[in-house]
C-alpha cells in the first residue's frame, strides 16, 4: 500500500489530501472529523486520472470540509456537572449527579432531569471521563432498543432485508449501509427527535435497494417519507448539538 500527500487547488486555496493506493477496484474519497481528505485508489490507476477524479469532486470536497469545520467550531464542550443540559429523543433535560453507594452506576430519567446514581469512589479519579463513559453506555443501550423497532417497521414497508444492526461511534456519519447488508447507525441519534431517527433509518434501508444516491434512491426515500428534505435539513443544522 502506497501513501502520499498531494494538494488540490480550489478557488485559489490549497486543500491537501492523502493518496492511498490499495488493491481496491474503485476510487473512494473520505473526509475525517478533522477535515482531512483521504483518496483511496486502485494500484493500477495513473496519477493524471486520479487528479481528474479528485478535481471533479472538488465542489463536494469543499462543501464537506466547510461543514466539518463549522461543526467543530460549534462543538459543545461539556464539564459533566450538575445543571448541564443533555438531549434525549429531541427533548432537553437537566443533568444531575446523585452520589450513592452502588456497585454499578445507573442512569434514569425523572421528569425533566437525567439522574446519574454513582458511588463517590468512582468519582475520585478522572470523574469527567468516568461520567462521560457511563452516559455513552446508557445512550447506546437505549438507542439499540429503540432503533430495532424503527428498522423492523420500515424494512417491512420497503420490503427489504438486512443482516445486522450495528450501533457505532461515528464522527462524520449518522448512518451507513454496508455491502454486507448491515445497517450501521450512530448512537448520538438517540439525542434527536424520533422523526430524525426515522429519516436516517429510512435513508440507510433504501440503500439496500440502491447502493448510491441516484434519482431512484431519493424517489424511494420520498415515497416513504415525503418530508425527508426538512428532516435532512434539521440534522444538518442541529447535528452539532447531538454530542457529549
Amino acid at each position: 500500500m502506497k501513501d502520499n500527500k498531494y494538494f488540490l487547488g480550489i478557488k485559489g486555496n490549497k486543500i491537501f489530501y492523502r493518496l492511498i493506493k490499495t488493491k481496491r477496484k474503485t476510487v473512494g474519497i473520505t473526509i475525517d472529523e478533522k477535515g482531512e481528505v483521504k483518496v483511496s485508489v486502485p494500484l493500477y490507476i495513473d496519477e493524471e486520472k486520479i487528479r481528474e477524479i479528485v478535481q471533479q469532486k472538488a465542489p463536494w470536497i469543499e462543501k464537506k470540509i466547510n461543514e466539518i469545520r463549522s461543526m467543530n467550531l460549534n462543538t459543545v464542550h461539556r464539564e459533566f456537572t450538575d445543571g448541564e443540559s443533555l438531549f434525549y429523543l429531541g427533548k432537553e433535560y437537566v443533568f444531575k449527579i446523585i452520589k450513592e453507594d452502588l456497585n454499578v452506576p445507573k442512569v434514569i430519567i425523572n421528569g425533566n432531569i437525567i439522574e446519574m446514581y454513582i458511588s463517590e469512589n468512582l468519582l475520585k479519579e478522572n470523574s469527567k471521563q468516568v461520567i462521560k463513559e457511563i452516559l455513552i453506555k446508557w445512550y447506546r443501550q437505549n438507542f439499540a432498543e429503540i432503533v430495532k423497532d424503527r428498522i423492523e417497521k420500515y424494512s417491512l414497508l420497503l420490503k427489504v432485508k438486512y443482516k445486522k444492526i450495528k450501533i457505532k461511534d461515528q464522527k462524520t456519519l449518522w448512518g451507513s449501509c454496508s455491502t454486507k447488508e448491515n445497517i450501521n447507525l450512530n448512537w448520538r441519534l438517540i439525542m434527536a427527535p424520533f422523526p430524525i431517527i426515522d429519516y436516517v433509518v429510512v435513508h440507510e434501508l433504501c440503500h439496500l435497494r440502491f447502493m448510491n444516491h441516484s434519482k431512484d434512491f431519493w424517489a424511494l426515500v420520498e415515497f416513504v417519507m415525503p418530508d425527508y428534505p426538512e428532516r435532512r435539513e434539521w440534522l444538518k443544522v442541529n447535528g452539532y448539538k447531538l454530542t457529549l
